[in-house]
């Protein structure tokens, strides 16, 4: 039987059957398709959320009818824009983004998009803002926290998200598949795969949600909170 580790993000990320799976899912928002090709140029293109992706984080959003939105990792702005167009129109997302040029490409999109009052970008190391999130907003202030960030603070964020989200909101990391290496046993295996690894583990373990992991892109772990 050919061995199949690690080919799932392979095997969706180019031909056909990718084309196939973007061509079907419909966009919440018609300037999303500018913002991916504005960031087609870049060396990290690849970081950008797919439009399946978009699609999935719309509808989760819309499906809990969030009014308040944690974004963790803004780069260009299409998760953003994806989750703003879920948000009513009192409706807030605050996305932290430690990069000033990546921030300020993101908040011109939404300008553009017609959605930057229902959006704040936050410039800073996530770590280090998401206590004072938490001071500020308070504990369970957030209905949905989408994570696209430093995989090496996945647990940080956990434990900070979980203190930020609602009773049945929704957190939803990206890259629960490590790029598809997360079945990698080879020696020397990096650091990050390590992490996504060990953080998936514990999170099947947290009584405190129910999760699963999607396998569309590159994997997104889905978790809703029970109880308080």
């Amino acid at each position: 039987m050919e061995d199949i580790r690690g080919k799932i993000k392979s095997e969706l990320a180019a031909g056909d059957l990718r084309g196939y799976v973007e061509d079907h899912a419909r966009s919440p928002h018609p300037y999303l398709e500018t913002i991916r090709k504005n960031c087609l140029a870049h060396k990290w293109n690849f970081m950008l959320t797919t439009p399946d992706q978009a699609a999935f984080l719309y509808s989760h959003a819309s499906l809990i009818r969030a009014k308040k939105i944690l974004e963790i990792g803004t780069y260009y702005g299409h998760s953003t824009l994806a989750l703003a167009a879920a948000l009513p129109a009192d409706g807030k997302i605050i996305s932290l983004e430690h990069n000033p040029k990546f921030a300020a490409i993101a908040q011109s999109h939404m300008d553009v998009a017609g959605v930057a009052h229902k959006v704040e970008i936050r410039v800073g190391e996530a770590p280090l803002l998401m206590p004072i999130l938490e001071q500020e907003q308070g504990q369970g202030s957030f209905d949905l926290i989408f994570v696209d960030a430093d995989k090496r603070h996945f647990k940080d964020y956990w434990e900070s998200g979980l203190r930020l989200l609602r009773a049945g909101g929704v957190l939803i990391f990206d890259n629960a598949l490590a790029r598809g290496e997360i079945l990698s046993d080879t020696p020397g295996t990096a650091d990050h795969i390590a992490a996504v690894r060990e953080f998936n583990d514990s999170v099947r373990s947290d009584s405190r949600v129910y999760s699963y992991i999607a396998t569309l892109a590159d994997g997104m772990l889905v978790a809703m909170k029970i109880g308080s």
